[in-house]
């Protein structure tokens, strides 16, 4: 055993520089009494120096020490107690600071500390300023003192490391469970919340019918052809741009933004909860998103960039939804009502709203609306067409007709946005 280990396990016990404390108070208290002793000390030895856990019949800082002037640093050489009758009479000892100089010990019993693994860390002492005998009996009793006094410690380490091993569990546990809400928010920000809630519930989310939902979708015209002239990083800033005016659109209208592909934004309204208002309230974001991206053209031009068109098309009817994939899955709608929304979208002009019959029947006693004719829309045939224009006056909040005014938002069960 070397003394840098000794060094070692006494750091272990964390218990140097710590408050006073009871239990050790007591057991010098008890040892001053039991053995007859004015003076007794627990010291512990460290690199350089000797410190006092606990003191009777004196201060704890009167054994505070350099290590080379205490006698306690000679004690714990040997695992066996030091008697000293008489400090002055026996040469070995004479030289000692403790004992040469002030407090000038004269009488020193010492039983080093020794822990389970054998090393001494200090001793339990008792000192007197005038020769004194120490019988047999006192020495046994000494060495029950100073098993007492590691018992303590021993007990001491427990607790601390019991307490940081709860802390560190209970940091583990707050970590896991950190990740686990970051992992479900990410869930249900990338899943309608019924949806997340029911995947995280079961991991499984069946495909059900929905009968009553208005799809939109939009583009931006000649999106490919200009995506040749632009740098790539830009293209997806701008991108960035009126996507995230479209999401905070949909979101306050609680509308679903089911995803994005390459310039095209779909949406949809009905799903997963009903909507019986599902037509009107996707009318009004097809309107609110035609009025940013007039708005935002307009700031792109005083820059001198150009102006992103855009064409965006509505169709109401019943879909299925449910989650696709396993490990990177997303929420999706299939049926004939989708390919519809997507064809007048496509059979749509810049700078206008192309909406089906079905969904013109749902938004005509709020909106303004211009009927178009047939238009061939693809495995479809000849279908009825209508450009939504703007909101009736008594609807609207502005002269345009795109924003809604309060009367709607209440007829709609909704605050103003």
């Amino acid at each position: 055993m070397t003394e840098a280990e000794r060094i070692s396990e006494l750091h272990s016990y964390q218990i140097l520089d710590t408050d006073e404390d009871f239990a050790f108070d007591d057991l010098t208290e008890f040892a001053s009494k039991v053995l007859e002793f004015p003076y007794v000390f627990i010291n512990l030895i460290d690199e350089d120096r000797q410190w006092a856990k606990s003191a009777a019949g004196s201060p704890r800082d009167a054994a505070q020490c350099a290590r080379n002037d205490s006698l306690c640093n000679i004690a714990i050489q040997k695992n066996i107690p030091l008697i000293i009758p008489d400090t002055q009479a026996d040469k070995r000892f004479a030289g000692v600071g403790c004992v040469c100089n002030p407090p000038n010990v004269r009488f020193y019993a010492g039983m080093p500390l020794i822990n389970e693994n054998g090393y001494a860390l200090g001793t339990v002492c008792v000192v007197d300023f005038e020769p004194r005998d120490f019988s047999y009996d006192k020495v046994e009793l000494l060495k029950s003192i100073a098993r007492q006094v590691v018992a303590q410690f021993e007990l001491k380490k427990k607790i601390t490391e019991s307490l940081s091993s709860k802390d560190e569990l209970e940091k583990a546990l707050e970590e896991a469970n950190r990740a686990k809400q970051t992992s479900e928010q990410f869930l249900r920000n990338i899943l309608p919340k019924s949806i997340a809630n029911e995947w995280l519930a079961s991991k499984n989310v069946a495909a059900k019918y929905h009968d009553g939902v208005t799809i939109g979708f939009t583009d931006f015209v000649n999106f490919t052809k200009n995506s040749e002239v632009i740098e790539p990083a830009e293209l997806v800033k701008t991108l960035n741009v009126y996507f995230s005016i479209f999401d905070e659109i949909c979101s306050t209208l609680g509308i679903e933004k089911l995803k994005t592909v390459g310039d095209s934004y779909m949406f949809a309204i009905g799903l997963p909860e009903r909507n019986r208002h599902h037509g009107i309230l996707a009318a009004l974001a097809a309107l609110l998103f035609k009025k940013s991206v007039a708005e935002l053209n307009v700031a792109r031009a005083q820059s001198g960039q150009q102006a992103w068109m855009m064409r965006l098309g509505l169709n109401s009817g019943a879909v299925m939804a449910g989650v696709v994939g396993k490990n990177k899955f997303v929420y999706d709608i299939w049926g004939d009502t989708v390919n519809v929304a997507s064809r007048f979208e496509q059979a749509g002009e810049e700078g206008k709203i192309n909406i089906s019959e079905s969904t013109y029947y749902a938004v005509r006693d709020y909106c303004e609306c211009e009927e178009r004719g047939e238009i061939e829309v693809k495995n479809k045939g000849l279908v009825n067409a209508f450009w939504l224009r703007n909101l009736k006056p008594e609807y609207s909040e502005d002269e345009r007709g795109f924003v809604a005014n309060k009367k709607l938002f209440a007829m709609l069960g909704l605050g103003t946005t």
